[in-house]
């Protein structure tokens, strides 16, 4: 009976602890999204580059605007456009590693999910600490992920808004912008990997349209290493 019962708990416990990220995702963003709500603060940030299409017009965009963003690259973008890597680093960026294959954690088998966010360290180690910033692919974490984040001592960062550019049907820009407006900020989620013009001219004209809203109304654009959580 006590066998049986044990047998049941362990059943039970095993799943849960493997996804127990999730809860600390949950307090982890409440208390960031506190944060950057009640200081005002913007942080843009793009995931999945650097790519030929889009990076460079981003960048230009924001150096036009003298505002600072925040790449989450993947290891085999970075290695097929190192002056790209370069560039975000020289025009003071943060980098952080978004994985190599942007393997799905929840999906993949354990050992490669952890051997994607170790080789996307290792390609993104001319740009990145070994201990530099690191967002989840798909934003998930199993435990096996979550525990060599940990051992890197690297922080994770999530988002507080997504700007839907990776939807079937994109939404108005001006939704996002309304979005940022109605919460005082927040860490909006873009991406700059290669894809279609009009995916692209959204990310553009999102951006612009965001560091407009800041200057209109006091909202620091900020590098998400100034969040300090």
């Amino acid at each position: 009976m006590i066998e049986s019962l044990c047998s049941a708990l362990i059943c039970l416990a095993t799943p849960a602890a493997y996804l127990s990220p999730w809860v600390w995702r949950q307090g982890r963003m409440t208390a960031i999204r506190k944060h950057v709500t009640q200081n005002k603060l913007l942080a843009l940030t793009y995931d999945d580059g650097p790519s030929e299409d889009l990076t460079p017009q981003l960048l230009d965009l924001l150096q036009e605007n003298n505002a600072v963003a925040t790449f989450f690259m993947l290891g085999r973008n970075a290695r097929a456009c190192p002056h790209l890597a370069d560039r975000i680093v020289r025009e003071g960026h943060d980098v952080g590693c978004h994985s190599d294959q942007h393997l799905n954690a929840l999906t993949a088998a354990p050992w490669r999910a952890v051997r994607d966010i170790n080789t996307g360290y290792r390609e993104l180690s001319p740009w990145l600490r070994s201990n530099g910033m690191f967002r989840p692919p798909y934003g998930k974490m199993t435990l096996p992920t979550y525990l060599t984040i940990r051992h890197r001592r690297a922080s994770v960062w999530w988002w507080t808004i997504d700007s839907g550019d990776t939807q079937k049907t994109l939404p108005a820009p001006q939704e996002v912008v309304e979005q940022v407006a109605r919460e005082n900020g927040g860490i909006v989620l873009m991406h700059d990997m290669k894809r279609s013009v009009e995916r692209n001219a959204f990310v553009l004209e999102t951006t612009e349209s965001l560091l407009k809203l800041a200057k209109q109304n006091s909202i620091h654009v900020v590098a998400l290493r100034n969040l300090c959580l």
